[in-house]
């Protein structure tokens, strides 16, 4: 897990490849398998690979938030007594202390997800700015308005998910746009380009300069986090 609280990698761009990446069975899982990626202040990143197809196994509740973005696959989500589809591109929310495996029934081959994890901060879920009770919510990005975030050219953000301590944006960068050169002095942010060849997670600390300066040659699909929140539009559904 590449870890950017240490001096050689404070204040430098991180490039992280999942791909180069060890796969790990999780601890008690047959099924699962898991990927360490990076350890920020407030938030802790993980890929995890489900095979399927059937029910995906029990996985261990933890005190905080986790939020799972579906990267590949397709599943159904039985919680609350209701059926809930699962395409790529939905964000599942999984607030402190609920379990959220055994409800997860997986049509696909398997299930790619990126675990967006909050950190334990003596809290529990319930006071640390939720949003959302304790029933597991599954967000799709279909049913969020877009919005072009201030010095981006040619930009459509639509924000997934935020509270007191992440944002979750799923954009879309055209041929010819981009974002001004620019930094975030008090907020981590990473990337996950989710279109092209291989997947990459792209972090900049806080303060790092970053942005295209100028037009990309090529469509890019993103899912953008910040910590703690930029919160320039707070979530779209409200």
């Amino acid at each position: 897990m590449v870890n950017p609280n240490t001096e050689t990698s404070e204040k430098q761009t991180q490039y992280i490849m999942p791909s180069e990446i060890e796969s790990n069975l999780l601890d008690g899982c047959q099924r699962i398998h898991g990927q360490d990626l990076l350890e920020c202040d407030k938030l802790i990143v993980s890929q995890l690979l489900i095979t399927g197809p059937g029910s995906a196994e029990d996985y261990p509740a933890i005190k905080t938030r986790r939020m799972l973005y579906v990267l590949d696959g397709k599943a159904t989500g039985h919680w609350e007594a209701t059926e809930t589809e699962i395409n790529q591109g939905d964000l599942i929310i999984v607030p402190g202390g609920t379990p959220w495996g055994s409800s997860l029934q997986i049509i696909s081959e398997q299930l790619t997800l990126l675990s967006i994890t909050q950190r334990f901060n003596g809290e529990d879920d319930a006071s640390s700015g939720a949003q959302y009770d304790k029933a597991v919510q599954v967000i799709s990005p279909r049913d969020v308005e877009t919005y072009q975030p201030a010095g981006h050219k040619n930009t459509a953000n639509r924000c997934l998910f935020v509270n007191d301590q992440v944002e979750i944006i799923e954009g879309v960068i055209e041929a010819g746009g981009g974002a001004e050169r620019h930094s975030h002095e008090d907020l981590e942010q990473f990337l996950y380009v989710l279109n092209g060849e291989s997947p990459i997670l792209i972090y900049y600390p806080k303060g790092v300069a970053h942005g295209t300066g100028g037009g990309i040659d090529d469509r890019l699909e993103l899912l953008v986090v910040y910590s703690p929140p930029l919160a320039e539009l707070q979530d779209a559904r409200d």
